[in-house]
């Protein structure tokens, strides 16, 4: 046996685990979730920030501001502003460079998914 199989015996368990345990995103909601009103994602969403995460780990945030329907975007360590509008059950997007979009949206409890133009679900993470 070489030392570099020698060595990576032991690890190949830590791999396994660590390869099953990285799932891929959702495609569906989940169970138990509703549609909200474009009042009540409107209400949600204006004057606080969101996180979401990203397939790489990383997350883009989204500021809205307190007035009106503007939005700053950071993603990837880039910016860029636009504006928003909420819908019932989405939220749209149109941006001056990145690509706009239309994310559906769902409430459960507390929790908040998103369904990116991928098809991805993700859950979207409020602040202030």
């Amino acid at each position: 046996m070489n030392t570099i199989t020698r060595l990576s015996a032991p690890l190949l368990p830590l791999l396994l685990t660590a390869c099953a345990a990285t799932a891929p995103p959702a495609r569906d909601f989940p169970a138990g979730v509703r549609t909200p009103s474009a009042a009540e994602l409107a209400a949600l969403l204006r004057g606080k920030s969101t996180r979401t995460p990203m397939p790489d780990g990383s997350t883009v945030r989204a500021d809205y501001a307190a007035e009106g329907n503007h939005l700053t975007i950071y993603a990837a360590g880039r910016s860029d502003t636009g504006t928003w509008l909420a819908e019932d059950g989405r939220v749209c997007f149109e941006f001056k460079v990145f690509r706009s979009a239309c994310n559906d949206i769902r409430l459960a409890g507390q929790d908040i998914y998103a369904k990116r133009a991928n098809g991805d679900v993700v859950p979207v993470t409020v602040g202030r």
